[in-house]
């Protein structure tokens, strides 16, 4: 069974009660949990550290920092061997595109899609949350409005299926880059995730849950009616009719089948 997708905001609590850090340990099966790190969205080998350091805190059995940042060490078949092994993998925050210029077409690539066809936990903060969908949000414009243009598309690691994952979400303004590339596939449901805030993706029971301080907005594109976007002029307003949009917080869960809040008595407040 698949398991669980966790898509970090960016800018998590490491520092004091680190509640989401603390879900993700948990569910890579806690004080048996083996942690392998990958720090190569970014452009500083030490950013691996503080998440090594926090995990090794909890209590897990095992925490391994594997330092790929060219894509001849993400072939190495050891280095795929102890992916396959790992029940948690967690991708560091930096350049999205950084993680797929090493990883893609790759063992190291293959192996985190089988491990977690198996129910090794993946999660991400920032760009490691946006490289788990495919296709996947490689950069673009701020702003509240869907703009022709305003969104870079590219590539992902791809486990997040049937979402496009943004992240920093209202903090930078990223409404309208998320609008788009939902537009441009309409197949997917967009998924803008806030800071210190998390969507756990449950694709096995179909179900995203929300945890943290901030929101996660979910754009579904299904029913959208619009004109070509390829006949905008380029950075030019896009029209469009049908979109729907939800805002969830803590302790709400969306159900994926039925696209609608699953309601519960956290989320009535009883």
């Amino acid at each position: 069974m698949q398991g669980a997708l966790v898509a970090i905001g960016g800018a998590e609590d490491r520092y004091e009660e680190k509640f989401i850090l603390n879900k993700f340990f948990q569910l890579a099966g806690g004080k048996q949990a083996r942690v392998v790190i990958l720090p190569s969205a970014s452009s500083d080998e030490r950013t691996g550290s503080t998440y090594q350091r926090i995990f090794r805190e909890f209590g897990a059995a095992s925490v391994e920092v594997l330092p790929l940042f060219r894509r001849e060490d993400a072939e190495d078949p050891a280095v795929a061997e102890q992916l396959k092994a790992a029940s948690g993998i967690f991708m560091t925050g930096g350049d999205q595109n950084r993680i797929m210029a090493v990883l893609e077409s790759t063992q190291a690539l293959d192996a985190i899609v089988e491990a977690n066809g198996r129910g090794t936990v993946v999660g991400g903060t920032s760009a490691g949350a946006a490289a788990l969908s495919n296709p996947m949000i490689a950069g673009g414009m701020r702003g509240s409005l869907a703009r022709s243009g305003m969104t870079r598309i590219s590539t992902g690691i791809g486990l997040a299926r049937g979402f496009i994952i943004d992240q920093h979400f209202s903090q930078r303004e990223r409404l309208g880059r998320l609008l788009y590339a939902v537009i441009l596939h309409p197949e997917c449901l967009g998924l803008g995730v806030d800071e210190d805030t998390a969507a756990i993706i449950k694709l096995a029971e179909g179900e995203v849950e929300v945890i943290g301080r901030g929101t996660v907005t979910i754009v579904d594109g299904s029913s959208v009616k619009m004109f070509n976007p390829a006949s905008v002029p380029d950075k030019s307003p896009i029209v469009y009719s049908g979109m729907l949009l939800h805002s969830f917080t803590h302790g709400c869960r969306f159900s994926i089948k039925d696209r609608t809040l699953v309601m519960n008595r956290r989320v009535h407040g009883e």
